[in-house]
Formats: C-alpha cells, sequence, structure tokens
C-alpha cells in the first residue's frame, strides 16, 4: 500500500511540475487566458504538450539568442508547431520579454490588439506556454487540429 501512495504522489508531482516551464506556471496561464475568453463567451482552451514543446523550444532559442522574433533559423511558428507533431488547420504566436509574472506579460498582450486577438482567437483550441528566466521571454502558442 505505502508504495502505491509513493507512486501516486510521484505522479501527482510530476503532473504539477510538467506545468511548470522554467518558473513559469503553465496552468495559471492558461487560466489567465480561459478568464479572458469567458469574458467574451468563447470556450476554454487547453493545454497541448505538443504547443508546450514548442512554445518552449522557441522560448530557449530567444533566451539562448537574446532575440525577441517569431523566427528561428528562418522556421515561421507554423513550421516549429509541425515539428512538434501537431497538425494544425490554423496557429497564431504571442511573444514577449521583460515581464516578470503570468499576470505582467497577459496584461501587455491584452492591450496590444494583436496579441489581444490571438488570446480571443475564436478558432483555437489548444494553448502551449514557454517561459525563460534568462531575460524573461515568454512564448504562447495557440492551435487547432486538422
Amino acid at each position: 500500500m505505502l508504495l502505491i501512495k509513493s507512486f501516486t504522489t510521484i505522479l501527482f508531482i510530476t503532473a504539477i511540475l510538467s506545468n511548470i516551464a522554467n518558473g513559469a506556471d503553465r496552468t495559471k496561464m492558461l487560466n489567465l487566458v480561459n478568464a479572458e475568453r469567458r469574458k467574451v463567451n468563447l470556450p476554454d482552451l487547453r493545454l497541448d504538450s505538443q504547443l508546450n514543446n514548442a512554445a518552449q523550444k522557441h522560448t530557449d532559442y530567444m533566451a539562448r539568442t537574446n532575440i525577441l522574433s517569431h523566427y528561428e533559423n528562418s522556421q515561421d511558428p507554423g513550421v516549429r508547431i509541425k515539428a512538434q507533431g501537431y497538425n494544425w488547420s490554423t496557429y497564431g504566436e504571442n511573444i514577449a520579454q521583460g515581464q516578470l509574472t503570468e499576470d505582467e506579460v497577459m496584461k501587455a498582450w491584452m492591450s496590444d490588439p494583436p496579441h489581444r486577438d490571438n488570446i480571443l482567437g475564436k478558432m483555437f483550441k489548444h494553448l502551449g506556454v514557454g517561459y525563460s528566466s534568462q531575460g524573461n521571454f515568454w512564448t504562447q502558442d495557440f492551435a487547432a487540429p486538422l
């Protein structure tokens, strides 16, 4: 019984840690995004592991190069998302640098029409989040499957 309880505890902790990206809480970001979507009667998004991978890899690239850009080695977000195994019908991406918390970056994105449009995109179903404390880079990848 103790072995099962320990294993269950390890699985729970692993699940929590998988939603933390270098100090950013993906679940908190998802909740902030969905709170904005609910204000305009849009359905909630769900976190997607492939989008999380795409967002985190791009965030790590931006932190490593200290360049805020949607492009990585001439690849746009759609190519990067597909490379992680997500076959999308549509996608969008928000990036930012300098904000220290999920609340701060969401406030900045919601204040800018193109970023706000991604957060409130009617066509999106899934969200991926990346963060790096090295330069405080952020990425949100939005998509809907084929």
